[in-house]
């Protein structure tokens, strides 16, 4: 007894240390990668994040996603916009959920359904194989090294941990264990499935992943207990409830305020999804030509080839799945569970991205119990040495090819020049690899980028603007004007162009057109930030103090890390002889690192008396 318990606890010890040695490996390149693409509208430019003690501001940002954003606040607390502890952060979830995909597998081996099949003879050793191919595989970067997408990998840790003490509890229940011990474990599966809820909509599928697993596993003679499920069956209701109460989401229409487009309709985007869902295969089992950005072509017609050979392809993969339940359990689960958790995003519900690699973390976890069992199957009978081999393989492939496909995030330019040469007809790519160039290579290339941008999509607002804001840098304020008036004229809700055309009057000294351009964009975007601290600038410019400390104090509300607000609104204090507010202002400003103008400060320290 004492010699079991001893190698139990040393094969523990090597899971762990080797779920976390392996995943620390493969995401070592990470750390110091920058925040991309939906990071600046999540994290960048999200000031509900600044304050971690204002949870009405966090909750308001995304109420079905609180968890997320309270986790970024987190971040943002403890380091501000220092990257490396945002990406810890993720890469701890993803170790957290490769351990919970080994715990998963290996409670399922437990279960009354597998007593009696020979692939229990390697459960530990399957077990281990399976948390180390969820942690390894490289279509898991996007879910990882994408800060923001810690969304889909933290709901999956709360998904995995929920079913994982879920399943614990079954078991203590039909083994006779302790009824206190049993309630500890179902009432942790419930709170983690309502956190689950609040991390990221795809959770809703949950409750049926129970149903499902007691259909596989657990449900032997008896019936299902209804009793116990209902509180799960329960939490199906948190999502859409949130989303309406919120008035996030237009039943009616099957769209959502976020994230959905009105150019796709339903039946477009179930029929496109057949296809991606295909493509989502391919990636899993071959997982080459990576990419953030796909350029995939809506259908619109069932009869299509393509589409109609993509539907025939699941359905006989689905068929083949029921057929051989009863006899490779755990092969068919795992494929039940492939198809079951991308119904969120690849059913009806027209998301204006159709296809994105993230989405696919989840279902990763169904393709880890696939592809253990079926090499179990293959080649476990013949020789153990040769199953192992062929596991070691193929994880020791899978580390590789993530670990490079992370060097791709290094920066904006690496990771959106791939997506260019893989996307060459898409218009996004040019446009972020623009802004890219901005930073890194200078004028010229961005507008070269911004151009093709353009040309591939002329009705592309953001190319406008963006091309327009080169433009202003390098004088040429009629081409930056009419850059700016055409974005405003193809989205008419575009606050950045109204700002950016605030900005061209202003340095024209033409105030009054300015201030109307300022509050054009306030009006549309109440917290934007650089709108209030513009506008402050040009009443200050006229001599209207009283407002310009008024749109100051708004910056600062909105956004307490503005250093140059303070150092702006120092001086109006001075001029106004409020010279302990105009001192306490400049100190903020030099804490967060603005330059102050000596001479000023010499001014201010002796107006205020502190030059003693």
């Amino acid at each position: 007894m004492m010699i079991a318990r001893i190698f139990n606890q040393k094969y523990k010890l090597l899971v762990l240390s080797s779920i976390i040695l392996l995943g620390g490996l493969i995401y070592s390149n990470t750390f110091y990668g920058y925040f991309h693409f939906d990071d600046n509208h999540s994290i960048l430019d999200n000031f509900a994040i600044t304050n971690i003690l204002n949870l009405p501001a966090i909750w308001n940002f995304w109420p079905s996603r609180f968890i997320t954003y309270l986790s970024i606040a987190l971040n943002y607390h403890l380091s501000q916009l220092n990257v490396l502890s945002y990406h810890i952060f993720n890469l701890i979830v993803h170790l957290g959920s490769g351990i919970l995909v080994w715990w998963l597998m290996l409670l399922t081996f437990s279960t009354s359904a597998m007593q009696g099949q020979k692939i229990t003879q390697h459960a530990k050793l399957l077990a281990f194989f399976a948390g180390l191919i969820f942690i390894a595989h490289p279509i898991q970067t996007q879910g990882v090294t994408y800060i923001i997408q810690r969304a889909v990998s933290l709901a999956t840790l709360f998904y995995l941990l929920s079913l994982s003490l879920y399943v614990k509890s079954r078991l203590l229940q039909q083994q006779g264990g302790s009824l206190i011990v049993f309630r500890r474990f179902y009432h942790g599966a419930l709170i983690a499935a309502v956190c689950a809820m609040f991390t990221k909509e795809m959770a809703i599928t949950l409750p049926l992943m129970i149903l499902l697993y007691e259909f596989c596993f657990l449900k032997t003679k008896e019936k299902l207990n209804w009793k116990q499920f209902t509180p799960f069956l329960l939490t199906l209701l948190i999502i859409p409830l949130t989303m309406f109460l919120t008035k996030s989401v237009d039943f009616i229409g099957m769209k959502m305020t976020r994230g959905t487009s009105p150019n796709i309709s339903p039946g477009q985007y179930l029929l496109t999804q057949f296809r991606v869902m295909v493509t989502y295969i391919r990636l899993i089992f071959i997982p080459i030509n990576q990419n953030l950005d796909y350029d995939y072509p809506l259908a619109s017609n069932l009869l299509a080839l393509p589409i109609l050979a993509s539907l025939t392809f699941l359905a006989s993969i689905l068929t083949i799945s029921m057929r051989i339940f009863s006899k490779y359990r755990l092969i068919a689960f795992g494929i039940f569970w492939f198809f079951l958790t991308l119904i969120p995003e690849s059913s009806v519900i027209p998301i204006k991205d159709v296809i994105f690699e993230h989405r696919l973390y989840l279902p990763m976890v169904g393709f880890s119990f696939f592809l253990v069992s079926l090499i179990d199957y293959l080649f476990g009978n013949k020789t153990l040495k040769s199953m192992v081999v062929m596991l070691l393989i193929i994880t020791t492939c899978y580390a590789v090819l993530t670990y490079r496909r992370n060097l791709i995030w290094k920066d904006e330019f690496t990771l959106w020049n791939d997506v260019v040469h893989k996307s060459p007809k898409k218009a996004r790519p040019y446009n972020s690899r623009g802004n890219a160039h901005e930073d890194q290579s200078g004028p010229q290339k961005a507008l070269f980028d911004y151009n093709k941008a353009i040309e591939i999509d002329p009705n592309y607002a953001e190319a406008y603007n963006n091309r327009g804001g080169v433009y202003y840098q390098q004088g040429n304020f009629t081409q930056a004007a009419a850059d700016f008036n055409k974005a405003i004229a193809i989205k008419p809700n575009f606050e950045k162009a109204y700002y950016n055309r605030g900005v061209g009057y202003y340095e024209q000294n033409n105030f009054t057109q300015a201030i109307v351009e300022y509050n054009r964009a306030i009006e549309i975007n109440p917290n934007f930030e650089k709108a209030y601290y513009n506008r402050g600038g040009v009443y200050y410019q006229q001599g209207n103090f009283t407002q310009a400390i008024s749109d100051y104090t708004k910056a600062i509300e909105i956004n307490p890390n503005f250093e140059k607000v303070y150092y702006n609104r120092g001086i109006v204090y001075y001029f106004l002889k409020e010279y302990d507010q105009a001192w306490k202002d400049v100190h903020r400003a030099e804490e967060l690192g603005s330059v102050v103008n000596i001479k000023f400060l010499e001014a201010l320290k002796k107006a205020s008396g502190r030059d003693k």
